[in-house]
């Protein structure tokens, strides 16, 4: 097997990633895989450790959470490279790897030995022509958006409570509920014809998963150049957590909130401005999330060589 970078992010998880350093290091000694050892400062350092390692290993591998993944990602589509992209989740959510079967240690270092890359689609958010981000797991808009803010606010207050983020999350969606933020009124584009009304939550997304491991669309595939959405329709705080958290994920369509879609394009547009969060990172502007009245989510078909 020809030698990786391997790219860590100490960050990922709120910083637990930096105590599993030497458990990752043994096993990707047990299994025999040649690698340097590349370990990123800042998410700027990653990117730049992206496009130097990108020109020299055919194959690059990110052990981190879902924004590491989004960070690599990202810039491996600004090279316009053709590199094969090995996961190992140390995250908090770890998604996007849950969705290639890669999230232990022990079956990413496993895929990783194989190294037997295959071609996937991503996501794309796109103001007009401009693509702002390319996406592996999924976008949202409302109150998902809210959460995150909220669950971050916590956790940078009290680092510990990183532990309980369903806890802290059920919080901030009751605050978020109680708010003037949700719902949004959208109308949803989309090739079969047009949705529109009060919405507390819209996800558009490439993967079966989201919310740390949450399968809302068990039909989602990642090779099929769709993406599959589902919005809940205007509800109370109670009936928000039924859905999201107690209902099976193929019983989400018999629910009157909710709307599965279908469609390699989404347009929206909203009657106020909305933020967008992408895998777990908000889109921000000069240090502040971003606001919206219209976007667009695409799936770009083929777009990335990943090794599961």
């Amino acid at each position: 097997m020809e030698k990786i970078a391997l790219l860590f992010n100490p960050s990922s998880g709120k910083g637990r990633a930096t105590q599993k350093r030497r458990a990752l290091q043994r096993s990707l000694k047990e299994h025999g895989i040649a690698h340097d050892w590349f370990e990123s400062r800042h998410e700027d350092d990653l990117r730049d450790l992206v496009a130097v390692t990108a020109a020299d290993y055919p194959t690059l591998v990110a052990a981190g959470g879902d924004t590491t993944m989004l960070i690599v990602i990202n810039e491996l589509m600004r090279l316009k490279a053709d590199n094969a992209l090995g996961m190992i989740g140390l995250g908090s959510c770890n998604d996007v790897v849950r969705e290639f079967d890669v999230h232990t240690m022990k079956k990413a270092c496993l895929a990783i030995r194989r190294n037997r890359p295959r071609q996937i689609d991503l996501g794309a958010v796109r103001d007009g022509k401009k693509v702002l981000r390319y996406y592996p797991g999924q976008a949202s808009i409302g109150l998902a958006v809210l959460v995150n803010q909220y669950v971050e606010r916590v956790v940078r207050r009290n680092p510990r409570l990183g532990k309980y983020q369903t806890l802290s999350g059920l919080h901030g969606a009751w605050r978020a509920c109680r708010s003037a933020e949700v719902p949004i009124g959208l109308e949803v584009e989309h090739e079969g014809g047009r949705v529109s009304g009060e919405f507390m939550l819209a996800v558009f997304d490439n993967i079966r998963y989201y919310a740390a491991g949450r399968k809302a669309l068990p039909q989602a595939r990642t090779d099929d150049g769709r993406l599959d959405a589902f919005l809940i329709r205007k509800c109370s705080f109670s009936r928000i957590a039924y859905v999201t958290l107690l209902t099976p994920p193929v019983a989400y369509a018999e629910k009157r909130e909710v709307v599965i879609l279908q469609s390699p394009r989404f347009a929206i547009r909203a009657d106020k401005p909305f933020s967008v969060q992408i895998d777990g990172e908000v889109l921000v502007q000069e240090g502040q999330p971003r606001s919206f009245r219209s976007l667009e989510f695409v799936s770009v078909p083929r777009a990335l060589k990943i090794i599961s």
